[in-house]
C-alpha cells in the first residue's frame, strides 16, 4: 500500500583522520566548507499535540474505513485512495505503515462481514475522539477528505458523516454544506 513515507537519512560521519588524509594540516578550512554542503533532513512538520495518540488515530481509521465502505464493499481503487490520504496526513503519517493498514483493514472487515455490528463498532471507536475536543473536527474533516477523494459526497456518506458528527457532537452543517 502507499502508507509508507520517504526515508531520510543522515550524512555519514566522517573519520577522525579524514581532514588529515586529504592534505589539510588543520581539517578547519574543508570541514567548514564540507558542512554547507552536507545535505540536512527536513524540519519535522509541527503537529499539534492534541492530535496524538491513539484515540485520534483509531478514531481517524474508523472514520476512514466507515466512509470507504458505506456502499457495503472497497474497490481496490479506494483503498489505493485511502492510503495516500492517511499517508499524506501530518500526525497519522508518524505511526508505521504496517499498523495504520492493519487497523483500517481490520475496520473494513467488521463493516463488511457484520454491517450492524461493525458500524456499532467504529462508531464507537470514533466517538473516543471525545475525550479531547480538538480531535473530533479533525475526525470528521479527514472522513469528509475521504468521502470526496472519489469525486463528489455521495448521499451514503453524507449521511454517515452527519452521524459522526451527531456521535461527536458536532454541527454538521460545519462540514456537511447542505445539511
Amino acid at each position: 500500500m502507499a502508507f509508507s513515507k520517504p526515508l531520510i537519512t543522515p550524512a555519514a560521519p566522517r573519520a577522525a583522520g579524514d581532514a588529515r588524509a586529504r592534505g589539510s594540516a588543520s581539517g578547519s578550512e574543508h570541514d567548514s566548507a564540507d558542512a554547507q554542503h552536507v545535505p540536512q533532513p527536513a524540519p519535522a512538520p509541527r503537529v499539534r499535540n492534541e492530535l496524538r495518540g491513539e484515540v485520534f488515530r483509531d478514531a481517524a481509521l474508523g472514520i476512514c474505513a466507515v466512509v470507504a465502505t458505506v456502499d457495503g464493499a472497497i474497490d481496490p481503487a479506494m483503498r489505493m485512495r485511502v492510503a495516500q490520504l492517511i499517508g499524506a496526513h501530518e500526525v497519522l503519517n508518524g505511526y508505521s505503515a504496517e499498523e495504520l493498514r492493519d487497523r483500517f483493514e481490520d475496520n473494513c472487515a467488521r463493516l463488511i462481514m457484520d454491517p450492524a455490528f461493525g458500524h456499532a463498532y467504529v462508531m464507537q471507536q470514533i466517538a473516543r475522539a471525545l475525550e479531547t475536543p480538538e480531535q473530533t473536527g479533525e475526525v470528521v474533516r479527514i472522513g469528509c477528505a475521504v468521502g470526496e477523494s472519489d469525486g463528489a459526497l455521495g448521499a451514503h456518506a453524507t449521511a454517515v458523516l452527519a452521524e459522526a458528527c451527531q456521535v461527536l457532537h458536532l454541527d454538521a452543517a460545519e462540514f456537511l454544506p447542505g445539511r
